[in-house]
C-alpha cells in the first residue's frame, strides 16, 4: 500500500512539473505574440462614451498616436493622465487613446472630473470586450503604447512613463518648437 501511494505520489509531483513547464511555455508564446500585434495599431471598433464607433486606424491615420490603457482607480493611471494633462498642449500634433475595459458608468464619473475631457486630441474609449487588452496583452495597467505618423509603433511600457519619454517617443520635442 506505501508503494501505491508514494508511487501516486510522484505521478502527481511529475504531473505537476510538466503542467508547470507547459504553462510557462504557453505565457511566453503569448507574449511574443502580443509584442508582434502591438507593431501597428489593432484594426479594432470601440465607442467613445458620447455613443460613436471609432475605428482606431482611420482615427490615427497619419497623425502620432498614444494609446493608454488605463483603469480610473488605478492611482500609477490617475497620476500619468494627470502629469499627460498639465502638458496637453505639446501633444497638439498627436492623439491620445484612453481606453478602458470599465464599465460606461465609471469611466463617465471619472471623465467629468478630469482635466483632459474637453481636449480635442484625446479620445475616451471602451474595451467593452477587452479585444484591445487581448491585442496588446495587457496584464496591468496603465500600459502605454506610442506609434509615429506611419503607425509603426516607437515605444511600449508597463507603469508610470515620463511625458518627456512620451513625446519623444512620438517625434514631438519641446526643443522642436518654434
Amino acid at each position: 500500500m506505501k508503494k501505491v501511494i508514494l508511487f501516486v505520489l510522484i505521478l502527481g509531483l511529475l504531473a505537476s512539473v510538466v503542467w508547470l513547464i507547459f504553462s510557462v511555455e504557453q505565457k511566453k508564446e503569448a507574449t511574443a505574440e502580443a509584442e508582434v500585434r502591438a507593431e501597428s495599431i489593432p484594426g479594432i471598433r470601440l465607442n467613445s462614451l458620447s455613443g460613436d464607433t471609432f475605428s482606431l486606424p482611420q482615427l490615427s491615420s497619419g497623425i502620432a498616436t498614444v494609446l493608454i490603457y488605463f483603469n480610473s482607480t488605478c492611482e500609477i493611471c490617475q497620476m500619468e493622465l494627470k502629469s499627460i494633462g498639465k502638458r496637453i498642449s505639446e501633444f497638439d500634433d498627436a492623439q491620445i487613446f484612453l481606453v478602458s475595459s470599465q464599465e460606461k458608468t465609471e469611466l463617465e464619473e471619472f471623465y467629468n472630473s478630469h482635466a483632459l475631457k474637453n481636449s480635442p486630441n484625446v479620445y475616451w474609449l471602451m474595451d467593452d470586450q477587452m479585444e484591445v487588452a487581448a491585442h496588446y496583452g495587457v496584464r496591468s495597467v496603465p500600459a502605454l503604447f506610442s506609434y509615429d505618423k506611419e503607425g509603426k509603433l516607437q515605444g511600449k511600457f508597463q507603469g508610470p512613463v515620463k511625458v518627456d519619454l512620451i513625446l519623444e517617443k512620438l517625434g514631438i520635442s519641446k526643443d522642436l518648437k518654434p
